[in-house]
């Protein structure tokens, strides 16, 4: 009976958050993928998912900083975006992305500041040897969200994958 119920409420739960994800997708224009140097990792001792969520962290203020000046401080408007984290064998954990254009700005301006401010965010630690799958963007063709969600529902534990609210920033839409 136990296993019943907690089989329906996991289902109840993932159509939910699919639904809430497909309707604040809509308008997310740009496709990303953030990769970490392994040196940076040894560095920081940073192999798991709640570091890279950290750095991600600091570098999405630099981003919305960059963007917004001090309007991301004084009212805390952000860049739009859904960030997922996820853990790949041969890579480690990364995260994927899908994220707005900057307000007056077109996609290709929006993705070289998060190109440039992400390579500068690891630079110390680039080798010449990966630093080319580092960063990667490009625009949404609409199958994004359901490529960076791949492995959000397919484990119970979220040791494969999972959307990192700690980044993720939809603003609350006035019903």
């Amino acid at each position: 009976m136990d296993d019943d119920f907690g089989h329906k409420n996991r289902e109840r739960t993932i159509f939910e958050q699919n639904r809430w994800l497909n309707d604040n997708a809509n308008g997310l224009t740009l496709s990303v993928a953030w990769h970490v140097p392994n040196k940076m990792k040894a560095h920081y001792r940073g192999f798991d998912s709640y570091w890279l969520s950290k750095e991600l962290g600091k570098y999405f203020n630099k981003i919305d900083r960059k963007i917004f000046k001090a309007a991301h401080k004084n009212r805390g408007i952000r860049l739009r975006r859904i960030i997922t984290l996820e853990k790949d064998d041969a890579v480690g954990w990364h995260a994927h992305g899908l994220i707005d254009t900057a307000p007056q700005q077109d996609d290709q301006y929006t993705r070289q500041i998060l190109r440039d401010l992400w390579i500068d965010h690891t630079s110390r630690f680039n080798t010449g040897k990966f630093d080319k799958y580092l960063f990667y963007g490009e625009i949404d063709r609409g199958k994004t969200l359901g490529y960076i969600t791949k492995n959000v529902h397919n484990n119970t534990d979220s040791s494969k994958g999972f959307i990192d609210l700690n980044n993720t920033f939809i603003p609350y839409k006035n019903i």
